[in-house]
């Protein structure tokens, strides 16, 4: 769920709510222009794992890389290079190895690019709003946070996603 605001007050009337809720503050993240100011008033910050596509890109990369290794293993193992029999062994450190390479290429290009679930709100946080984000499990979690959260604050723009996953 995502709620941005234009003030520190409304990010502490929003974690003071829902503190007082039993979803926890653990579960809330803020994503500002300046993370300092963030960690000196102890809120917790968005971290590179929901700033980025890391998670996205990783993953993807981690399986394009995995199958092209099992490719290459395949191969490896038909043409017998080197007078060695390569067998199904050699066929899985070659998916590892690939799959490893994949994953690390893949992260690299994700930690150079913003969260895309989060690029609707980046013009808006570069011009000094802050966006909360609470993570909830269950419907009945949601509720109670809009329940907390849309009659406290006067949030600019408020958004939910109902099937949020790092990976997709």
């Amino acid at each position: 769920m995502y709620y941005l605001v234009n003030s520190m007050d409304q990010v502490k009337t929003a974690l003071k709510n829902i503190e007082q809720s039993e979803i926890g503050t653990n579960r809330v993240h803020v994503m500002a222009r300046d993370n300092g100011e963030l960690s000196r008033e102890g809120i917790h910050a968005t971290t590179p794992w929901e700033d980025t596509n890391i998670m996205t890109t990783g993953f993807y990369g981690a399986v394009v890389g995995a199958v092209i290794g099992l490719l290459v293993g395949w191969a490896l193992s038909g043409i017998d290079p080197w007078g060695l029999e390569i067998g199904f062994w050699g066929v899985m450190v070659s998916v590892l190895f690939f799959g490893s390479h994949g994953a690390w290429a893949g992260g690299i290009r994700g930690i150079s690019h913003a969260n895309y679930h989060l690029k609707p709100y980046l013009d808006d946080i570069r011009k000094g709003h802050y966006l909360i984000i609470v993570d909830v499990d269950r419907e009945e979690q949601r509720k109670k946070v809009h329940r907390l959260l849309d009659h406290s604050l006067d949030a600019e723009r408020q958004g939910d996603e109902s099937a949020f996953s790092p990976l997709l």
